[in-house]
């Protein structure tokens, strides 16, 4: 049976730990879907990679529908930041709800910018996103 895009946000949630890419891979940006767990069960990464992993398994983890819900618009990967501009964040937007590594669940814009989420009206769009992951596919294997 398929779980729900809520129970899902749970779940990513509840193996998730937070790590800089600086820690990783130095000044480098990268952006991945987490697949390889650590030792103790987490899934490493930070807020886009939460974003991306977590469409990864609402999309069935299969590249077609992820690629269908960035290019129909039914998902988003959306730039804000959190309270003041020097702290860039993304947060995944998929059927009109929003769920980022620190909420760990699906919750309103209104709720985010409640928490002072800023959004810009930027998004990445899925160009970007696709030149991104591969850019972190070619840092990820450099190391």
């Amino acid at each position: 049976m398929l779980m729900s895009k809520e129970d899902l946000a749970k779940s990513l949630g509840k193996k998730f730990k937070y790590r800089y890419d600086t820690e990783q891979y130095g000044k480098r940006d990268a952006w991945y879907i987490m697949r390889e767990e650590t030792a103790k069960g987490k899934l490493e990464g930070d807020c886009e990679d939460f974003a991306l992993t977590l469409l990864w398994h609402i999309s069935n983890e299969s590249y077609v529908k992820f690629w269908w819900n960035l290019i129909s618009r039914k998902a988003k990967i959306c730039y804000c930041y959190i309270e003041t501009p020097d702290r860039g964040h993304a947060v995944l937007r998929y059927d009109g709800e929003y769920a980022d590594n620190i909420q760990k669940k699906f919750v309103t814009k209104e709720a985010l910018e409640k928490k002072a989420y800023i959004f810009s009206r930027w998004m990445f769009l899925p160009n970007t996103v696709a030149v991104k992951l591969l850019m972190g596919k070619f840092i990820k294997s450099r190391l």
